[in-house]
């Protein structure tokens, strides 16, 4: 038998999806779905039984400790099925509602690099589609380039054109060399920054005047002409 990951209480359509697998794969899936009395399968009582008693020990096994300790309280397996069913399904509905609108209102970061925004917004697109939010490539990319910053309007663009032909590792190779070439920009403006800075906090030196070189007062011409007359 194969142990999945323990289920803790979060994301749980794809943990049952899961394990409905690994039950079906058992060849015990019936288990969960009726008693003895109400199965529609060929089996004799004793058969029923085993299966019943190895069923209940595989799903309590797919569960973390705790809830494992929780719902061993529970005689059948149909009876911890159906209450994982009635206590969990309500809670993952909410939980896609608000995945959804975390996708939604993501925006990136202009003061931060956008490739890693990328991959982090590509990384709730796989959990919507695990849930069975089918999100395609070509909606992602779209997605993608409208979210963009205003700064990268040129960008933008010029990836509305290429969108309807290219693939996301494509679009996300453009972002990092954009990422890279708008940092070297940023580093280069940031050195003429300094560099004027520096210009404009130096002293100008001005050479001295000697001593002995003092400024003399303008002559008076007129009082010149008074003597001579």
């Amino acid at each position: 038998m194969v142990k999945l990951q323990s289920f803790g209480g979060s994301e749980y359509n794809a943990w049952r999806r899961k394990t409905q697998f690994g039950l079906k794969s058992n060849q015990i899936f019936y288990i969960v779905l009726s008693t003895f009395s109400d199965t529609t399968e060929d089996v004799s009582e004793s058969q029923w039984l085993s299966d019943e008693d190895y069923c209940r020990d595989y799903l309590l096994n797919c569960l973390s400790d705790r809830l494992a300790e929780t719902y061993s309280k529970f005689k059948t397996t149909k009876e911890i099925w159906d209450n994982l069913d009635a206590q969990f399904r309500k809670e993952d509905e909410l939980f896609k509602s608000h995945i959804v609108d975390k996708f939604l209102n993501f925006k990136f970061h202009e003061d931060m690099e956008i490739t890693p925004q990328v991959i982090d917004f590509e990384n709730m697109r796989s959990k919507m589609n695990n849930e069975n939010i089918g999100v395609t490539d070509i909606f992602l990319i779209g997605a993608i380039i409208y979210k963009l910053p205003a700064a990268w309007h040129s960008f933008i663009t010029e990836m509305y054109r290429k969108k309807e032909h290219m693939i996301l590792d494509e679009l996300i190779r453009y972002i990092r060399i954009e990422d890279e070439n708008l940092a070297r920009n940023n580093l280069e403006l940031v050195k003429q920054q300094q560099s004027a800075a520096n210009a404009v906090t130096q002293p100008k030196k001005f050479p001295k005047q000697s001593k002995s070189h003092k400024s003399e007062p303008p002559k008076l011409e007129a009082k010149k002409t008074i003597d001579k007359k």
